[in-house]
């Protein structure tokens, strides 16, 4: 098998590696994604729609423009999980917790070693690979419940934070409370509006910023617990990622752009054209399972680029000192005795 070579890439060149390894492997990472990953949203759709109700192929909707039949879609969703609370609380219980402990990590961490494979030149298993991360289930699961228990202590405490700017600052603007709630003052309505959208870019901002930098820092624990098995391997990856916070960042923005972009002109063409019918929520499930492999490979492929750059600057600072070493030694040797 040939091996390619990884040397640190920028986004662009991380971004078109991970198209290549996906184009050239794409049956095994569709399988993986259909075994870990197809399942739940599969679950998702049964909770969320009411499929007795639901025409097999097409839904009827003449008279109905595309924004309408696509709006419905949305409604009727909302209908059924007010409708169906016990439903609700079973996907906010029960789905969503074993996706996060169980499908994701499992998923991500198949991903990767798939990744490595192709990376050294070396056939894909698919088979061996989820063998292999199944072996480390329960560290990976551990590694998950601190790594959320975190992610969720970092964005309370940023979401009081913001709350109590936010009262800070209407308080000060309107003077008083009273104020800001609209008594007495005509300029409130406007106040509140631009009051509003200031937040919300703030919060945005925060967020991405903030508790992002901390999420993204901590976010490779599961392939440093997968191959070093080091804890939960949330300081090994804030070492891996040390001066490439601004990087990453900036490729995981890019990611979620393009996913956001495809997935949803591919979500509202299918739920446009055949409304809330089964094939469409099958291809819908499809559509899931073929993103999220790409998604995949570009968070291993992150991760290998980190371990590059990291290991390089090792073994640059050891050959450095090796030279310095010697040429001690040498000066040392060759300095005549008084």
């Amino acid at each position: 098998m040939n091996q390619t070579p990884l040397a640190p890439m920028g986004v662009g060149k991380l971004l078109d590696r991970s198209f290549s390894v996906y184009r050239q492997h794409f049956s095994a990472f569709f399988l993986m994604a259909l075994i870990w990953f197809g399942p739940f949203l599969l679950l998702q759709q049964f909770m969320m729609v009411d499929i007795g109700s639901m025409p097999f192929l097409l839904q009827d909707s003449e008279g109905s423009d595309f924004w309408e039949v696509l709006g419905n879609r949305f409604i009727g969703q909302e209908e059924m999980l007010t409708d169906n609370i016990g439903l609700l609380l079973a996907y906010l219980f029960l789905v969503i917790p074993l996706l996060t402990l169980v499908g994701y990590p499992q998923l991500l961490s198949v991903a990767t070693l798939l990744t490595q494979a192709s990376i050294k030149g070396e056939p894909l298993r698919l088979k061996d690979a989820m063998k292999q991360a199944l072996g480390r289930f329960w560290p990976l699961v551990g590694s998950t419940v601190v790594y959320g228990l975190i992610a969720i202590g970092i964005m309370l405490g940023f979401f009081l934070v913001c709350l109590m700017l936010f009262f800070l600052l209407a308080f000060t603007l309107g003077g008083s409370f009273d104020a800001f709630k609209g008594i007495g003052n005509e300029a409130n309505p406007i106040f509140m509006v631009l009051m509003f959208i200031f937040s919300y870019f703030v919060f945005i901002i925060g967020s991405i910023l903030v508790p992002g930098y901390f999420l993204l820092r901590w976010g490779f624990y599961m392939p440093v617990v997968l191959f070093e098995g080091d804890g939960i391997g949330i300081a090994k990856s804030w070492s891996l990622t040390k001066g490439n916070f601004w990087r990453l960042i900036g490729l995981f923005l890019v990611v979620s752009l393009l996913y956001s972009i495809f997935s949803g002109g591919v979500q509202a063409l299918v739920t446009g054209t055949m409304g809330m019918s089964m094939v469409a929520q099958l291809l819908l499930i499809l559509l899931g399972c073929l993103l999220v492999p790409w998604m995949s490979i570009v968070y291993a492929l992150a991760y290998f680029d980190l371990v590059v750059r990291k290991e390089g600057t090792d073994l640059q600072f050891m050959l450095s000192k090796q030279v310095t070493e010697e040429s001690v030694t040498s000066n040392e040797l060759g300095t005549p005795h008084e």
